[in-house]
Order: structure tokens, then C-alpha cells, then sequence
């Protein structure tokens, strides 16, 4: 016994730190689940057209009964999570309503005395924390706003014009959550990422999380939260027990219930629609599905925690996906008609086995071609000159062994290494490329960006490398043409646009 207590003092520490696993594991069948409906939904999300799976987890009973992380991809990577991060700002809100640090019917405008306008309308002054929450605060949403420089955006919000009665009409806009977080902050003293560390995050055994922050120093609340796909799992198993996390109360069952209620819906939604999971209304930053009962937390480029309370089920899924919910068609057109029982159903030992080896073995596809040309021979190590470009690379070396080595414009380098039939993965010290366009937009988040790259050469001239940002959410791929002496730099943000850039070789 004293020989165990050791044992056990001894792995404390590394018990503490772990985060990854937390959660029970179990198997399909074992959970009342066929295990062939677990695989057509992973093979069907990996067949979406123009679509990258990052990370996909299955919980159901409160056990992890299947998880996917494709290569590059792996569980212990933190995901960014755009708007799914407003689930997370709400439950602040909840706590904070908990301890009597705030109503929903607390007036927004009394929060910030020192940054109301000088006259302040009839429908501003009538805007409640409640309003804000549903997207519904009466002032047209202007998405340029987190671009301004140096502005303080909650002075510059305020004095919008509130040409709505707050509380009509639903009005999709992240300022709204930003605005919530900044009452969160001015009601605590703390920001909201610290508030949810003490009252959240520390109790669900969170360790891995970061926030993007305003100039001003107030997390963003409607985006730029950054954790692991198992903290969405923990997050919907928090959602699905009402605000109960193992027998601690952490977020009144009141509040809950209330966030995950069809509160409101869009202006122009009509009783005739067709259900989708856009038009089913939403709560307090979470929004409803068509299937159901069904809710969600819910980011752009494919962030979801998915909840389906009568069947205990939660479904994690993260990735970058262009537009629409296509992912969520495979939950309910596959996984869905898989739920045969809360009871165990026989054993499924082969199937399990085929499940295992999909999940091991999946991978985001790799550059094809060959490992080296005559001409990738002449030209390793010549540092290419670029012409200025949006990403702000001086320049691009391509080593012996095919590694990429970039050069920012303020002289700082990565040397990324990259595998040939394989991800090798790289700490970096330069910034992933990112969607928003944001003042300071970085801010905040820990320094601990890595790369993972592979290169092939699809021709006698032409290299390619692929850039996996495994801790945040974007690729890059590079397609060097050596004829033209010029390089294609292609994100991989739906929309946006492949730069090609010409550059001068130089010897190093």
C-alpha cells in the first residue's frame, strides 16, 4: 500500500499536467452504438470536397468512443475555434450571473460610464446583457471594426447608431460577445480568460487555453480562443449535463437550459422554410440543429461541438471547411442511424479493429512526386529574393535535405523541416498565417506555434511544400517554379487568393 502511495505521489505531477485522455474511453458497441455507422461518418467527413478534418471526437455516456486527429493533426494540438469560442463567453456570463455579479436585464450602457456617448438613444440605453447574448442588440453589425487601429472598441460601439429596439431582431455580430466579455471584465476585475481558468477551466481540468486580446487588453470573446479538441468534448458534455461536471454545479442548470433554448430566430425566417441547421433558432451564443433537440457551438471554417441530448451524444469536430454545415449532414445522415440502444450490443471485434486502423492511419494528403531532381541539386541553399508580398517573407531558402527556410521582413527566420512521404514538425518562431485581418491580432496567445511541412517535386522543375499550422488552423503550400524563377503561395482559407511572387536566386 505505502509502495503504491509513492507510486501515485510520484505520478502526480504528471497527472496534473496531463489533458489529453482525461476523458473515459470505451467502444461503440460497448456505448450501443454500431461501430460501421462510427466509420461511414469518419469516411464520409474525409470525403467532403475541399474540405480538411482536423480533429473529430465521439462521446456518448460520457465515454470517448471514437476520436480521429489526421496526420499532421495530433490530439495534444490546440485548435482555434473563430465563433465556437462564443459558447465559452457565455458560460462566463452565467457564472458571473451566478455569483450576483450581474443580471440579464442589467443595461449595457451602465457597465461603461466612461464610454457611453454624450447622448446616449432611448433603444441604447434600453440594450440588456439578455440582448447581447442573442444577438440582438439593435445595432447593424460592422465586421471592419476589429480592424480599426488603436481604437478602443467599446467607446467606438457605443456610439454606433441603435436604429433597432433591442431584442427584436437576431443580428449575427461578434461585437456583441466581444461586448460581453468586456462586462465580464469590468464585474470581476479579471479578463475573461482568467474568470473562466478560476471558475471553469481549473474545476474541468483545462490546462491548455489562450485568448486573443483587444488592444486594450480585453479578450475578444467572439473569437480567438484557442484549446484542444478534447476541452469541445468536455464543453458539450458540460452542455449536455445541464452545468454539472461530475457532481459539481459549475454553471446553474437555469442558465443552461435558457442558453440552449430557440430564443430567437433570423428576421426572415418563415414557418414554411425547410429545417437547416441555420434557420432552427438560437439561445444564448449557441445555436440550435435540425435534428431534434440537437444544439451546437458553432465557428467559421467548421469548429463545432455538437449535443444531442437524448441520445447522450456529443460530437467534436474541427477543421477548415469552406462554407455551409456539410460536416454536420454526416452526423445526422450517418453516425445518427447508428444509435441503436443505451444498452451494450454484441462484441464487434473485426469492425472495431477496421475503426482503429481509419483513425491511426488518417492523413491530410501529402505533396506526390519525387524526393530530388538535378535541379533541386543546383539549387539547394540559394536564398530566393522575393518581391514584396502579403505575407511578409524577405525570403525562401530550400536546403540539401528539403527543408524550407523562411526569412521574414523584419529578419527573424524559421527553418522548417520538412519530411519527404511524411510530416515532420517544426517549434517556429514567426506567426501562422491568419483570416482576420486584425490589429494585434496575435495578441496574447502563447508563442508556441509549430509547423508541420512535406515537399515532393511534381516535376524536373517544380517543388512543392505543404505547411500544416497543427496548434492553430491554417496551411500554406508552396509551388516553387524553377523556369520562371517564381513561387505560387496558396492558403488555405476558403476565399482566399494564390499569390505569385518572383524572386531573384542568390548563392548563400
Amino acid at each position: 500500500m505505502k509502495r503504491q502511495l509513492v507510486i501515485l505521489l510520484a505520478l502526480l505531477p504528471l497527472l496534473l499536467a496531463a489533458q489529453v485522455g482525461d476523458l473515459p474511453r470505451s467502444a461503440p458497441a460497448r456505448e450501443g452504438v454500431s461501430t460501421q455507422a462510427v466509420i461511414d461518418m469518419m469516411d464520409s467527413l474525409l470525403a467532403l470536397p475541399d474540405c480538411e478534418i482536423h480533429h473529430v471526437m465521439v462521446v456518448r455516456h460520457g465515454r470517448v468512443i471514437a476520436e480521429m486527429h489526421p496526420a499532421p493533426f495530433r490530439a495534444e494540438d490546440a485548435h482555434t475555434l473563430y465563433s465556437a469560442s462564443k459558447t465559452f463567453t457565455s458560460l462566463a456570463v452565467g457564472i458571473a450571473i451566478d455569483e450576483n455579479l450581474l443580471r440579464l436585464d442589467d443595461r449595457v450602457v451602465t457597465f461603461f460610464p466612461d464610454k457611453r456617448p454624450d447622448t446616449v438613444s432611448d433603444n441604447l440605453a434600453a440594450m440588456t446583457v439578455r440582448d447581447l447574448l442573442m444577438m440582438a442588440a439593435g445595432i447593424k453589425p460592422d465586421w471592419t471594426m476589429r480592424n480599426l487601429e488603436g481604437a478602443d472598441w467599446i467607446k467606438e460601439w457605443l456610439a454606433k447608431p441603435c436604429d433597432e429596439a433591442p431584442g427584436t431582431h437576431f443580428q449575427y455580430d461578434s461585437m456583441c460577445t466581444f461586448m460581453l466579455s468586456a462586462i465580464v471584465q469590468r464585474v470581476t476585475g479579471r479578463t475573461l480568460l482568467d474568470y473562466l481558468n478560476q471558475k471553469l477551466f481549473g474545476p474541468m481540468h483545462i490546462t491548455q487555453a489562450d485568448w486573443e486580446m483587444s488592444a486594450d487588453g480585453i479578450s475578444t470573446g467572439g473569437w480567438g480562443l484557442r484549446v484542444q479538441a478534447e476541452t469541445m468534448a468536455k464543453l458539450g458534455l458540460l452542455l449536455l449535463n445541464k452545468g454539472q461536471w461530475y457532481g459539481r454545479q459549475l454553471v446553474s442548470a437555469d442558465y443552461i437550459e435558457q442558453a440552449c433554448s430557440p430564443l430567437i430566430y433570423y428576421k426572415d425566417r418563415k414557418e414554411t422554410d425547410a429545417p437547416t441547421d441555420g434557420n432552427q433558432g438560437y439561445g444564448y451564443q449557441i445555436w440550435r440543429c435540425k435534428w431534434p433537440g440537437a444544439i451546437r457551438a458553432d465557428g467559421a471554417f467548421g469548429q463545432y461541438s455538437v449535443v444531442v441530448p437524448q441520445e447522450e451524444l456529443v460530437v467534436v469536430i474541427l477543421g477548415m471547411i469552406p462554407n455551409g454545415h456539410p460536416e454536420l449532414a454526416c452526423i445526422w445522415n450517418q453516425l445518427m442511424p447508428g444509435i441503436k440502444s443505451n444498452e451494450p450490443l454484441r462484441p464487434e471485434k473485426k469492425i472495431q479493429s477496421r475503426l482503429n486502423h481509419r483513425c491511426a492511419t488518417a492523413s491530410l494528403p501529402l505533396p506526390q512526386g519525387k524526393h530530388q531532381t538535378k535541379r533541386g541539386e543546383q539549387i539547394a541553399g540559394m536564398i530566393m529574393q522575393l518581391d514584396a508580398n502579403q505575407h511578409g517573407y524577405k525570403s525562401l531558402t530550400i536546403t540539401f535535405d528539403g527543408s524550407l527556410i523562411i526569412t521574414y521582413n523584419d529578419g527573424t527566420q524559421d527553418l522548417l523541416s520538412c519530411g519527404y512521404g511524411q510530416w515532420r514538425y517544426t517549434q517556429m518562431c514567426g506567426f501562422p498565417p491568419y483570416s482576420i485581418s486584425a490589429v494585434n491580432r496575435m495578441s496574447d496567445l502563447r508563442h508556441d506555434f509549430v509547423a508541420a511541412a512535406a515537399h515532393a517535386w511534381t516535376s524536373p522543375t517544380t517543388l512543392e511544400v505543404r505547411v500544416h499550422y497543427v496548434n492553430w488552423i491554417s496551411g500554406t503550400t508552396f509551388t516553387f517554379d524553377f523556369d520562371k524563377n517564381e513561387v505560387i503561395m496558396c492558403d488555405n482559407f476558403p476565399g482566399s487568393k494564390p499569390e505569385t511572387v518572383h524572386f531573384v536566386g542568390i548563392r548563400g
